[in-house]
């Protein structure tokens, strides 16, 4: 078993880490909105990968908890990928980190994100990490395929690209992908206020946990193929540019 503590955080270009998510996450996607990349480097490999960015609903979201907050002062966790060479309690460990740092590089006050949606877990991981509850809501936005791969079908809809009128998710996701299923989930609200004061505030506010998953990450196959040993670097992670809020 690796050990975690040696991990290092880097800052990678936006292709490196779609390339890693749409090979090595569960979703297979990378977000439009992301902003920030941060790749995990073990001795040159890379064993995972976290993304931050905004989706459509990021702003209604951080309004709901917090005021006058500039949108380049928040951002939304959209995929964490870790290599199964580690441990149980690597995730809380490295959101840790890597929280710390985007807190001293972009002065960040709040970070927003789910868990649940295409898997029904409650957000054990975020529970050990200092994160903030703050509610849950049904979930019918995802398809597991019967090869094994999870879609979305709310982009797909709200672009255009099915009639959704009088359909049933059921019958979207078939026209869509063929084969599969509609996953009844949940989708469950965390924060993780890096400004002191704002957690003060926001502890009052905040939900008691929930504890309806029935199985947590270290049970589950998260990666349906591919390695679990890292990817080998081709040289020197480079150094992202962009800038939050932007």
């Amino acid at each position: 078993m690796a050990e975690f503590e040696d991990i290092e955080f880097v800052y990678c270009e936006r292709s490196l880490a779609k390339q890693v998510c749409e090979s090595r996450h569960y979703m297979r996607t990378y977000p439009q909105g992301a902003k920030v990349n941060v790749a995990l480097m073990d001795a040159g490999k890379l064993v995972g990968i976290c993304v931050f960015g905004y989706s459509s609903q990021t702003d209604k979201k951080v309004a709901k908890l917090a005021y006058g907050v500039e949108r380049n002062q928040y951002l939304e966790m959209q995929r964490l990928w870790i290599s199964d060479d580690y441990g149980h309690n690597t995730e809380s460990y490295v959101l840790s980190r890597i929280l710390k740092k985007l807190q001293k590089d972009y002065d960040l006050q709040l970070v927003v994100t789910h868990a649940g949606g295409c898997k029904d877990d409650c957000g054990i991981v975020y529970q050990a990490s200092g994160w903030l509850y703050f509610g849950a809501q049904e979930s019918s936005d995802f398809y597991l395929t019967s090869a094994g791969e999870y879609k979305n079908i709310i982009a797909p809809m709200r672009f255009g690209r099915v009639e959704s009128k009088g359909r049933t998710p059921q019958e979207i996701g078939e026209e869509l992908f063929g084969p599969g299923e509609i996953i009844d989930a949940h989708r469950y609200f965390y924060a993780y206020p890096l400004n002191k004061g704002m957690r003060r505030r926001l502890t009052k506010m905040q939900l008691p946990f929930p504890k309806s998953s029935a199985i947590f990450r270290r049970d589950q196959e998260w990666v349906t193929h591919g390695g679990s040993t890292g990817v080998a670097s081709t040289g020197s992670i480079p150094v992202a540019s962009t800038k939050v809020g932007q």
